[in-house]
Formats: C-alpha cells, sequence, structure tokens
C-alpha cells in the first residue's frame, strides 16, 4: 500500500490547519453573541454595584457602558484575528509585524472608542438625555491603554488556539502514518503466508504424483480453487468468518487427499457466527504446523473449534499426534507470522497459547476481541 499520495493529499490543508480564520465563521453565531452579551451584562453589574455605593445613577447606565464597550470589542475580534493572519506573531519578519501590530491596536482603539461613543449618545437620545464622553485625551488615552491589553490578549488566544490545532494536527498525522504503516505490514505479513502455503502444497502434490496421479491432480485443482479464493481478497486483511473458515474447508480437503484415509478434519463453529470479522489466513497455518509437526506421517485427526466467550472469540487448533517436542521447537514462518499479526491488530488484547493434548498430543488455542 502507498503512502506516499497519502501524505501529499495533506501539504495542501497545512495552512488551513493552523489557521484560525478556516475555523472562525464556525464560532460566528449566536453562541458568540450570547456570551458577550453575558459578559456585558455582568462588567455592567459589577460596575453599577461599585457606582452605586458613592453615588445614586440609573441602573441602566452602568449596564450600558460595559455592554456598548463589550459588544464592540466583540465585533471587532474576527478583524483582530485575521490581520494577526496576515501578519503572524511567530513570523520571522518581527519588526515589521511588530509595528504592524502597533498599528492594528492603535486602530483598534480608536474603532473602539468611537463604536462605543455612538452607541452610547443613541440609547441617551432615545431616552431623552445627553451623553458626555468628557475630555477626548484623557478617556482616549483611558480608553487605548485598556485597548492595547484587550487587543494583547486576543492575539495570545490567536496564538495559543493556532498552537494547540498545530499540535493537534501533528498527533492527528502521526497517528494516521502509524496507521498507515501497521495496515502495510498487516498486508506484508498475510501476503507471506501465501507462498509459504503455495510452496508447501506443491511439494506436498509432488509426492502425492508418485503415489496417485489421480489424486495428485485433484489436489491440483483444489489448489486452483484455494489460490483463485485468496488472490480474489487479497487486499484484505479482515474478512468473514465465513470466508476464513471456507479456505479453512479446502485446505483440510487437499491434505485429506494428499493423505487419504489416513487423516480426518473435524470443524466445529458455534453456530450464528459466520459473519463475525476475523483476520484473515489465521488458522491455515495453525493447522499447517500440526500436519508438519504433530502428525508427521499424516495419521490422525486434527479438530477445529471456533467459540465465542462474550466480546471475544477464541480458536483451539489440536491433534493427537506426538506433541509439542522436549524442548520445544522454534516458531517457522507461519506460527510467527501470526504472532506479529496479532500483536498488530490487538496490541496487548490477544494471545497465543501452546499446549498438551490428552491424553496425547497437540494443542493451539488464539483468542482475541471481536465485533458483531
Amino acid at each position: 500500500m502507498a503512502t506516499v499520495p497519502v501524505i501529499s493529499e495533506a501539504e495542501p490543508t497545512a495552512r488551513a490547519a493552523d489557521s484560525i480564520v478556516e475555523v472562525w465563521p464556525r464560532a460566528w453565531g449566536s453562541r458568540y453573541l450570547t456570551g458577550l452579551v453575558l459578559f456585558g451584562a455582568y462588567l455592567g453589574l459589577n460596575s453599577y454595584i461599585n457606582i452605586i455605593r458613592n453615588s445614586h445613577i440609573p441602573v441602566w447606565k452602568p449596564f450600558l457602558w460595559e455592554m456598548s464597550s463589550v459588544l464592540v470589542i466583540g465585533m471587532l475580534v474576527p478583524l483582530v484575528v485575521r490581520f494577526e493572519d496576515r501578519f503572524r506573531i511567530d513570523s520571522k519578519a518581527r519588526l515589521r509585524v511588530l509595528l504592524a501590530h502597533l498599528a492594528g491596536a492603535t486602530v483598534f482603539s480608536v474603532t473602539h472608542v468611537i463604536g462605543i461613543v455612538v452607541l452610547r449618545k443613541f440609547v441617551y437620545v432615545l431616552v431623552g438625555e445627553h451623553y458626555n464622553f468628557g475630555n477626548v485625551l484623557v478617556e482616549g488615552f483611558f480608553e487605548w491603554q485598556r485597548d492595547v491589553i484587550s487587543y494583547g490578549i486576543v492575539l495570545s488566544c490567536v496564538v495559543a488556539l493556532r498552537e494547540y490545532r498545530k499540535r493537534r494536527a501533528r498527533e492527528l498525522r502521526a497517528a494516521q502514518l502509524q496507521a498507515e504503516l501497521s495496515e502495510a505490514r498487516l498486508r506484508h505479513l498475510t501476503a507471506q503466508i501465501e507462498p509459504h502455503f503455495l510452496f508447501n502444497s506443491l511439494n506436498a502434490i509432488s509426492n502425492r504424483m508418485h503415489e496417485d496421479v489421480t489424486a495428485a491432480d485433484r489436489m491440483i485443482s483444489q489448489l486452483s480453487d484455494l489460490l483463485r479464493a485468496a488472490y480474489q481478497g487479497d487486499h484484505e486483511v479482515i474478512v468473514p468468518l465465513e470466508r476464513e473458515l471456507g479456505w479453512l474447508r479446502s485446505y483440510a480437503a487437499m491434505m485429506a487427499e494428499r493423505f487419504r484415509g489416513q487423516l480426518v478434519f473435524d470443524i466445529d463453529i458455534e453456530p450464528g457466527m459466520e459473519m463475525l470479522k476475523v483476520p484473515r489466513l489465521l488458522l491455515q497455518p495453525i493447522v499447517e504446523n500440526a500436519l508438519r509437526h504433530g502428525l508427521t506421517d499424516g495419521h490422525g485427526c486434527v479438530k477445529v473449534d471456533v467459540r465465542r466467550d462474550g466480546s471475544r472469540l477464541k480458536y483451539r487448533v489440536s491433534d493427537d499426534g506426538s506433541g509439542f517436542p522436549d524442548p520445544p521447537i522454534m516458531r517457522g514462518t507461519g506460527i510467527s507470522n501470526i504472532s506479529r499479526r496479532l500483536e498488530l491488530l490487538f496490541p496487548g488484547d490477544h494471545t497465543l497459547e501452546f499446549g498438551t493434548r490428552q491424553p496425547r498430543g497437540a494443542e493451539v488455542t488464539v483468542s482475541f476481541p471481536v465485533n458483531a
């Protein structure tokens, strides 16, 4: 599976991933305006409480003063966000960016002052009063120093949010690459089974050819059907249990032909589990291992049990052969392949156990989580 196309698709979105402008329209709406109103009301209430300690003043005036200020700043915040996206704080042209934001803060303050004066005068006219802003220089400076702080807070929030989104995007990308790598490794490991199986099958057919040409011909036909079924789904790592068991039964039929009249297969599956999703080509290497190391002469019985225990599926493959040697044999291609695939698919949540069957023989048990 090629990962290069996937990586290239992510490159055009790099700017969008760390741009607040791209997501700002989604934040602009009733919730944003409601938040501004509630914040202005909170400030107005506090302002009113402070004022009535020393003088008698209508309750609506502190609310108007604070609400008008918050609403105007709230309307200017999207423009500050867009301006910062044009002159980013983390840009290398630091002097240029600093001068741009000093000018931006001044324009922000002037616009804020004009906005609140217009709103307050309009409301005052509606109630038949006159609003006096006071000394323009003194009041203007007072609002300017507060606006510079507000402007800096907005910039800080924008930078912090962008850094969070960039970090989150990197984490998601790393997780995506890890998933792609794991899937590629799974497909590679699954593909390893087929050449290994094909080599052993051809060797079995070759041996049978010297004993019974007709039986060998039937084995070739069965092998052809198996390979056709395998390559029809060679891109899949997870398949329905029904397909996995179909492959196993075909393999069992071919091996029974190889040891005609000497080998017995017993496949027992709990009903109603045919559509459960399971790892592809997991059972066949275990059965093949039982034939190669347990029933070396082809005499005996191989039993496959498939059971579900809650959210887990359990395979048990047993034979009545010679059992595991002491010391145990090293794991071959098939068993090592199964172990690595289980670790990739179900890290830390699977079992692969080897035991002795009573009164004689060997037993391999595999369990892993499964969903309907």
